[in-house]
């Protein structure tokens, strides 16, 4: 596939440890916890199915309120534990959105948790979750390598956000994920 720019040495090596340390997406337990709902697990697994199956791209259709963030936020949590990402890019068009996504992350991981335009630029680095306006890492994503998120998740996931930072997922190469409730 077509990549935007080169991969850090660190992510390289990083990559290469990946596929040697990778565990089976499918057989990783799903936090209940997050997501326990029906439909909340069943979502998380025909995901990981399709990234399983060398896919790169999924898309989550729910209703507002039926819990896509909690899904997301499971998803994440599987994908780690299955060595499958080690830094996940949660994206939305506002920012309370934002504001809540944090929120939400903070809640239901322990892994640290940087928001963009918010957090102190000091933690940037040390995060594992970079929670974003499309606006925001627009702005930032020069910053990173193409190959330094492994998951990127696109909240309210429609034709015009891909029209207007549709550079964003090109510049990374990474798992995405687009939730909507349209």
């Amino acid at each position: 596939r077509k990549l935007y720019g080169f991969y850090s040495k660190s992510s390289l090596q990083y990559l290469m440890r990946q596929r040697q340390q990778r565990k089976d997406l499918n057989k990783t337990p799903i936090d209940t916890h997050i997501a326990g709902r029906d439909y909340q697990i069943e979502t998380i697994t025909r995901v990981c199915e399709r990234f399983s199956d060398n896919h790169r791209k999924a898309l989550v259709v729910q209703a507002t309120g039926t819990g896509k963030t909690r899904v997301s936020i499971a998803l994440t949590k599987r994908l780690m534990d299955a060595s499958w990402a080690k830094r996940v890019l949660f994206l939305c068009d506002r920012k309370e959105l934002r504001k809540q996504a944090g929120k939400a992350y903070t809640e239901f991981l322990s892994e640290p948790v940087y928001v963009v335009g918010k957090s102190n630029k000091a933690d940037m680095k040390n995060a594992r979750i970079y929670v974003a306006t499309y606006p925001g890492m627009l702005s930032i994503m020069q910053q990173f390598d193409p190959g330094y998120f492994d998951l990127i998740i696109a909240d309210e996931s429609h034709r015009s956000i891909y029209n207007v930072f549709g550079d964003v997922f090109k510049y990374f190469d990474a798992l995405q994920l687009g939730l909507t409730a349209t």
